[in-house]
């Protein structure tokens, strides 16, 4: 496929209404139901280098915006613990709790191993 036709403004939509479908779909099926495009066409975004940095730069937005949703949530959770460390029946939010504070735990070391692979990988292309 030459350039110029790849980066004509009906296939930069389709490529666009493609990574947005993916981004919120659980199956190549669905996003291609939701955009409106074959799931060959998708599958062909997909094996695509410059699409699949794309995909991957904008999942990473989302969770890296997810893990500050979820960041935003932890101090409620401590307080939680907190007003219900001796409390009689708080195993559902002392549960909550344990979650988001796992959850936030998980995610910040995730980052951290991302942000190291970054640097490696970075090093490693000079």
């Amino acid at each position: 496929m030459s350039e110029d036709v790849r980066k004509s403004p009906i296939k930069t939509a389709n490529r666009e209404k493609a990574l947005n479908s993916l981004l919120e779909s659980l199956t190549i099926s669905d996003a291609a139901q939701k955009c409106g495009l074959n799931e060959k066409t998708l599958r062909r975004f997909l094996a695509d280098a410059e699409f699949q940095k794309e995909f991957r730069a904008a999942r990473r937005v989302i969770f890296e915006q997810n893990i500050v949703r979820l960041q935003s949530l932890h101090a409620g959770a401590v307080a939680a613990l907190e007003r219900n460390l001796n409390c009689e029946n708080p195993s559902s939010e002392i549960r909550a709790a344990q979650i988001v504070i796992e959850a936030s735990r998980k995610d910040f070391e995730t980052l951290d191993i991302l942000e190291r692979l970054e640097i490696l990988e970075n090093e490693y292309k000079k």
